[in-house]
């Protein structure tokens, strides 16, 4: 049970996609009275659930989950949305005196609640276009991109355009607000890390993949035909069904595009995770839970 002096605490678990986020957010929520906030930019919407992998509600074991199936494929649901919506979602869940544990693999999503958004009116200027530039250099090719993605996904720009895309992210923040990352000194998080050797999650993908299929990916990809001009219809596990269903490829080979997209996701999740920056952070390598309960509850002040 959670003790009065842990409720304004937070446990974040995150990881690449098939670590098992999702299982062992429900076994801490089990063991320490808490409730999962969904941090997967796909699981957020009506419909996406064989290809996104979202939990069922048996997998769930009676712990509330939040934030899945929120909204429908046609609306635009950003990071800043999610922080909006998260922040309500931890307030909720402490006032009632429980954990709230956020799980996902969406990297921005918990960036966006780790480094809190300046509220500051703040104009174009070449130092925030280094600021952008620096951000590219350290998380990689393709790293702005997915951010202005996911502030603007109505956005047409070119993901190799970064000329663009940093233009872009210079209106927005002009426009907008400065949503350059500070710390967010408000939140008193642990930030768990699940990650494993990149051939066996390579391994586990293949396994998830064939699993989605013998479930009915197929049928559910078919039923969001009339969302295929939305850009979350474009997430791996549909897209490659979309263009096999045009293409009239077959099962196996809409596999193989979906176990080779799986390969450039995991490992640019692991990037992701591994570079990301908080001071309170464990990181769990190929299952290793020996010593982490032990630090949950040193965090927790449960003794």
């Amino acid at each position: 049970m959670v003790q009065k002096n842990c409720l304004n605490k937070l446990i974040i678990i995150v990881g690449p996609t098939g670590v098992g986020k999702s299982d062992y957010g429900v076994d801490v929520a089990l063991n320490h009275n808490g409730e999962i906030i969904n941090a997967d930019s796909v699981q957020i919407y009506k419909g996406l659930d064989i290809g996104s992998g979202k939990i069922k509600k048996e997998e769930m074991k009676g712990v509330p989950h939040h934030l899945l199936s929120l909204i429908d494929p046609s609306e635009q649901f950003t990071v800043v949305d999610f922080s909006n919506k998260a922040k309500e979602c931890i307030k909720d869940i402490q006032s009632r005196g429980k954990l709230p544990i956020v799980v996902g693999g969406t990297g921005f999503y918990v960036n966006a609640l780790l480094h809190d958004y300046d509220c500051g009116d703040a104009g174009p200027d070449y130092e925030l276009r280094d600021r952008l530039r620096k951000l590219e250099e350290e998380n990689g090719e393709g790293y702005l991109a997915e951010l202005l993605y996911s502030l603007k996904p109505d956005s047409t720009v070119e993901k190799k355009d970064t000329k663009r895309v940093i233009r872009q992210l210079e209106l927005y923040y002009s426009d907008k607000k400065d949503s350059s990352p500070k710390n967010n000194d408000k939140l008193d998080a642990l930030l768990i890390i699940m990650d494993a050797d990149r051939k066996e999650l390579d391994k586990r993908a293949e396994i998830r993949i064939r699993k989605m299929f013998s479930a009915g990916l197929v049928d559910e990809v078919k039923s969001l035909k009339d969302y295929f001009s939305c850009r979350i219809t474009d997430s791996i596990g549909y897209k490659e069904v979309k263009l096999g269903l045009e293409n009239n490829l077959s099962e196996e080979e809409i596999i193989d595009m979906m176990k080779l997209n799986y390969h450039r996701l995991i490992k640019k999740q692991q990037t992701f995770f591994r570079w990301i920056k908080w001071d309170n952070k464990l990181i769990i390598n190929n299952w290793d839970f020996s010593q982490v309960e032990e630090k949950i509850k040193e965090f927790l002040n449960e003794y």
